[in-house]
């Protein structure tokens, strides 16, 4: 069987057609995803969902092509669509399902803003309720939409981008989004997966804009139906009359899918734009300073969430080409440089706090971002390179610490995935060194949308989900 697996991220959007007999990918293709104007958090989600169904079609023509040659397989058929999507972030619909205002991404900081008896957004929720909340929750968003006048009059629920593309794709006017999504909003009621309706209202959110959560056994958002359909030598066909559409998980636990064969061994670190390091557990264990997210199925994943990830390096490269540049006038390309200074640089003194961009909890005293221990025997380029990969590793250790001993206890190796990790070898180093297990790199390279695509075999065919 085949299933099309579809992520969309921050920064590029994904598309894998993936063969789940041969558990391989087909074929990926991805497009650049962005933001509306440059310094803003929104993105346009009917541009995505333009993109999407670009990258729909040229997976579609490799189907048949694929079919065409392995017609002899009475499996060469599309069996679902997964869908993974960049979480927190929100988007207003109207009746009918349409969006009526921008996504506001996880990375917007709205909530950071002064509300009352100064406090911010953020932290008025998390006293009114006494639940978790951060900017870029989109609960927090709407929040601070609802409390400045800015939900559109016709707005008539909230969702994920992912959410919004399973409607778009089915034709479903229904807001409704999985439990992995809900949670990622804030103000979720994590065991039971419903939204703490009552806590928020009393704290003045209005609920009646909140999507519902599909249950247990609701699996799909719908069915996409097939336009056009090319008969293929030996009768064969590349794709049904219709294929259910499974509703979109968050991309942390599909990542963690795509990229962890042993869940109960491995230790998940992803680095993209930011940066997860996860954990699986069967066990609910709250503690203070521990997120917990639902697993796609039964359990849970223990995560440390960073806003600095891939992003950091980049902008360290950038630092470097902007030096070369105005003192010599000549643009270069500052990673491989980097790698090969920083190669013959194993540890430095030289000690980085990389977070450029900041934290979702309050920083610590004496934690802020900087560069510290600076001397003249370590004031050299390696130095500076290799205590930021450093402190990008001791900050996803730090994390990992907080998660309960019963959690981490028994884990064997780390699985990374993300190409901030993928292609930067110190970092991968540094990872090594600090939590002290060896570091290997699944051969999967698009995570989350293999997962998304993993997770159909998981639920249409193991579990006889049917499309509605």
């Amino acid at each position: 069987m085949i299933s099309l697996g579809i992520d969309i991220g921050t920064t590029s959007i994904c598309a894998v057609l993936y063969d789940l007999t041969e558990d391989k990918i087909i074929r990926s293709v991805s497009a650049p995803n962005s933001f509306i104007n440059t310094g803003s958090y929104l993105q346009d989600p009917d541009r995505i969902v333009s993109v999407v169904k670009e990258l729909h079609k040229e997976l579609m023509m490799e189907l048949k092509l694929w079919t065409g040659e392995h017609d002899t397989r009475k499996d060469a058929v599309l069996a679902g669509v997964g869908i993974s999507s960049q979480m927190h972030g929100i988007l207003y619909t109207d009746s009918m399902g349409k969006a009526v205002t921008p996504l506001y991404t996880w990375k917007n900081e709205d909530g950071n803003k002064e509300y009352r008896d100064g406090l911010t957004y953020a932290r008025y929720l998390a006293k009114e309720t006494g639940l978790p909340f951060y900017t870029g929750y989109g609960s927090v968003t709407h929040f601070y939409l609802q409390e400045t006048g800015q939900i559109p009059d016709n707005a008539a629920a909230f969702v994920g981008i992912g959410d919004y593309l399973a409607m778009q794709l089915t034709g479903s006017r229904k807001a409704v989004v999985h439990k992995t999504t809900a949670a990622s909003f804030g103000g979720c009621h994590l065991e039971e997966g419903r939204f703490e309706l009552k806590k928020l209202a009393a704290a003045g959110v209005d609920i009646s804009y909140y999507p519902a959560v599909a249950g247990a056994k609701d699996l799909t958002a719908g069915s996409m139906k097939v336009e056009s359909e090319t008969d293929l030598p030996g009768g064969g066909r590349a794709v049904p009359e219709s294929v259910p559409v499974l509703y979109a998980v968050g991309d942390n636990q599909a990542s963690f899918l795509g990229a962890v064969r042993d869940q109960e061994h491995a230790v998940s670190i992803n680095v993209g734009t930011g940066s997860q390091v996860s954990v699986y557990s069967k066990g609910f264990y709250p503690e203070a300073g521990t997120d917990i997210r639902p697993w796609i199925e039964d359990g849970y994943l223990y995560v440390g969430a960073s806003l600095n990830g891939g992003k950091v390096y980049e902008r360290l490269a950038a630092f470097f080409e902007e030096v070369c540049e105005k003192f010599t006038g000549q643009k270069i390309d500052a990673y491989k440089a980097m790698e090969r200074l920083a190669m013959e640089e194993k540890e430095t003194k030289l000690c980085a706090v990389p977070t450029l961009y900041g934290s979702r909890k309050e920083t610590e005293s004496g934690q802020e971002a900087g560069i510290y221990g600076l001397n003249p025997d370590n004031f050299h380029p390696e130095d500076f390179i290799r205590s930021f990969t450093a402190g990008m590793a001791r900050e996803l250790f730090s994390l990992y610490s907080t998660f309960p001993d019963m959690v981490c206890a028994g884990k064997t190796q780390i699985v990374a995935s993300g190409n901030g990790i993928r292609k930067n070898k110190l970092l991968k180093e540094d990872v090594e060194r600090v939590f002290g297990l060896p570091v290997i790199f699944t051969d999967r390279e698009e995570e989350a949308a293999s997962g998304a695509a993993l997770y159909v075999r998981r639920t249409v065919i193991e579990g006889g989900a049917e499309c509605r």
